[in-house]
């Protein structure tokens, strides 16, 4: 018998026999499954290595190598269960498989909420008695894109294993996701210690070539240091592309393409989807095309929820399919945006549209180079928010952006629009962008009006208040978010609790999902809200429900032109806001809505006390709210000002820039800017 065949009899036999097994040291082990796994199926591989497990749970090759099968079998939950089993009553144990049958748990709809506390209760135990804690801290801190801490947990590591091959690129990855790639440059280098490593010398390559590019190949650390401008991505990144693009090249070409991130439940999701539909109404001759990062669902809920009102079918969409090897320039850039430029500037070559219109941040970043890149001519940058620092709360998130931003509207062919006078001056303001060096305009949100009566005619508000158990005469205040941080629900729960307080007959509604639903649940509970606070989910018919409120309230830390406020408006519900961003600018300040200097609940709660004990002042407010909206934000006008902007024939000059929003700020309307006038 051959030496092959003879192993092979040898396994098939020991697979048979687990006293046998017991007894096989584990290098034989390895040897013989390495051998049998070539012969067999996936699926016999992975029991095979499923039967080895529980023999050497020290060793992480049988369980990394059962569940990196198991993912193109479907037996991840059976597979990290088993991990999970031997990992629990051992003392000694391979960590990293650990991690991953933990992560595998975790992404089943299988696993029960127990069973997954169990295993992060497991994982977090065994890892605080490893000597190699630190390493998985750090890999638990860059999940949560907290990158700072990972440092600093995986250069402790390093200081007590300073050799480690996973930890060393590990901090040198988390290095170059900074941006900060000349401040980190010796943690960078120290990759060079690490022979033939493909992600290793896949990163070395990119510091190198990027120091090359700039000049900077012959320098010295300390010299690198001084230059860490030049070396940080995507600002200097953009910098220099941007000095090496191309001409704007209008030959042949033909067609549009709206790029954003998802169609999930925001306000730029469902502008971008009405004028999907539209504009293929508008212009039926044209190619119109979507592009979507993603149609996988993620914090903000389901990436697809605007898909009905497109008037596009699913496989209509244009999905952006991240490019694992990416050119220069894009290849400097963070991973997330360089795997997308690539796939953007790939199909817009294909493609060869004459308009590229992008909307939100991310989009934009990823975009907004491609675009250049490719020659474009027109290129339109939509924002709804506030700048990134001030959306986020710090630039953790959107270093170096300010520097991409800067060179995207020195572009003569790129035209920046925002839905707020207060987010234009932000945005200028944030990437010091004098106002004459750049084409920026306001175009206010739109709204359609119909749903929102259809609300009013069916007499909505009886049934809601019927189904949730509200008596016909509570007030009622209402929110309609995504329960994420930047919207502050626990500050809008603690208003809620001292508007109680005060007016014991009131309830309050909070319709929308995210991150934060449960925990918003669990705090309502806390605070004795359970009888009078309502969480109905997110619902497709939103604009027929607004009308069961008496107030809207807004507790967000950053807004840039919040549509809920105009559509409550509309119902002749009463806004009351913190006085962030543009929400201003969607009401006449005292006479439809009420902005509230103080940004807390205490501040938010009093304001809304005082309207609920001024009745006669509230239904003056109320009817006054419905005139106003209908008259300043129709969508009819919106779409034709967006129309003009992504059709015209040339873009058009926007070189004024509107009056300040400052004015806005001492209870004053702007009036019409060269910009809003020249878009109508």
């Amino acid at each position: 018998m051959s030496s092959l065949g003879l192993h092979l009899f040898e396994l098939l036999m020991l697979s048979q026999k687990s006293v046998d097994l017991e007894g096989l040291p584990f290098p034989k082990a390895r040897e013989h499954w390495l051998t049998a796994s070539k012969q067999m199926d996936k699926k016999s591989a992975i029991d095979l290595a499923c039967k080895l497990i529980p023999l050497y749970p020290e060793r992480p090759f049988f369980p990394a190598h059962a569940l990196d099968l198991a993912k193109a079998t479907g037996d991840e939950l059976r597979v990290a269960r088993l991990v999970l089993e031997v990992a629990e009553g051992e003392v000694s144990v391979a960590l990293q498989p650990v991690f991953t049958a933990t992560d595998m748990l975790l992404a089943s709809s299988q696993a029960s909420p127990a069973e997954c506390a169990k295993a992060i209760y497991l994982r977090d135990r065994l890892m605080e008695v490893s000597p190699q804690r630190h390493f998985f801290r750090a890999q638990l801190a860059r999940r949560e894109n907290k990158v700072d801490t990972a440092l600093n947990e995986v250069s402790t590591h390093l200081d007590l294993f300073p050799s480690d091959a996973p930890a060393l690129i590990l901090r040198a990855t988390l290095a170059m996701q900074t941006g900060r790639w000349g401040r980190y440059c010796n943690e960078i280098s120290a990759l060079a210690s690490i022979q033939s490593n493909p992600r290793s010398t896949e990163l070395l390559n990119l510091f190198q070539t990027f120091q090359a590019a700039q000049g900077l190949s012959s320098t010295t650390p300390s010299d690198l240091v001084l230059n860490q401008e030049r070396l940080e991505t995507p600002g200097a990144v953009y910098e220099y592309a941007m000095d090496r693009a191309p001409e704007p090249d209008t030959a042949v070409r033909q067609g549009v393409v709206l790029l954003t991130g998802s169609l999930a439940g925001g306000g730029a999701e469902r502008i971008v989807a009405t004028m999907c539909r539209q504009f293929k109404e508008m212009e039926p001759a044209e190619n119109l095309q979507l592009w979507l990062f993603s149609k996988t669902n993620g914090p903000a809920g389901n990436a697809l929820f605007y898909l009905p009102l497109t008037g596009l079918r699913e496989e209509e969409l244009h999905i952006i399919e991240p490019v694992r090897q990416s050119s220069e320039p894009f290849c400097w850039l963070p991973p997330f945006y360089a795997q997308r430029a690539q796939a953007i500037y790939d199909d817009l070559m294909r493609l060869r549209p004459r308009v590229l219109y992008i909307t939100l941040d991310e989009a934009i970043i990823a975009g907004g180079i491609a675009a250049v890149m490719a020659g474009v001519p027109r290129i339109v940058l939509h924002c709804h928010n506030m700048s990134p620092p001030n959306l986020h709360g710090d630039t953790r998130l959107s270093f170096g952006w300010d520097r991409a931003f800067r060179m995207l509207l020195a572009r003569p062919n790129v035209q920046y629009v925002n839905v707020a006078q207060v987010a234009v001056d932000d945005y200028l303001d944030w990437c010091a962008t004098p106002p004459n060096a750049c084409r920026a305009a306001v175009i206010h949100n739109g709204v359609d009006f119909s749903p929102i009566d259809e609300g009013l005619r069916d007499d909505q508000p009886s049934r809601i208040r019927c189904e949730l158990g509200i008596p016909p005469n509570s007030p009622v205040i209402g929110a309609a978010i995504r329960f994420t941080d930047v919207k502050q629900p626990l500050v809008w729960l603690e208003a809620a609790r001292l508007i109680r307080n005060a007016r014991q007959d009131a309830h309050f509604i909070m319709y929308g999902d995210g991150v934060l639903l449960e925990s918003c649940k669990i705090r309502a509970a806390h605070l004795g809200l359970e009888d009078c606070v309502h969480f109905p989910g997110r619902v497709s018919d939103l604009a027929q429900r607004l009308a069961v409120f008496d107030i809207m309230m807004l507790s967000s830390r950053s807004e840039g032109f919040p549509n809920v406020l105009i559509e409550a408006q509309a119902a002749g519900v009463v806004p009351v806001s913190f006085d962030v961003g543009g929400c201003r600018e969607t009401m006449e300040p005292g006479r439809s809505g009420l902005v509230v200097p103080e940004c807390t609940a205490k501040a938010l709660a009093a304001e809304v006390i005082t309207l609920l004990n001024k009745p006669q002042r509230l239904k003056r407010m109320s009817r006054r709210a419905m005139k106003f909206v209908r008259k300043t934000f129709s969508i009819d006008q919106m779409m034709e000002q967006l129309h003009d902007l992504v059709y015209g024939t040339r873009l058009s000059d926007f070189g004024e820039r509107a009056p300040s929003a400052k004015l806005a700020r001492k209870g004053k309307r702007p009036a019409k800017s060269h910009a809003n006038a020249s878009l109508k």
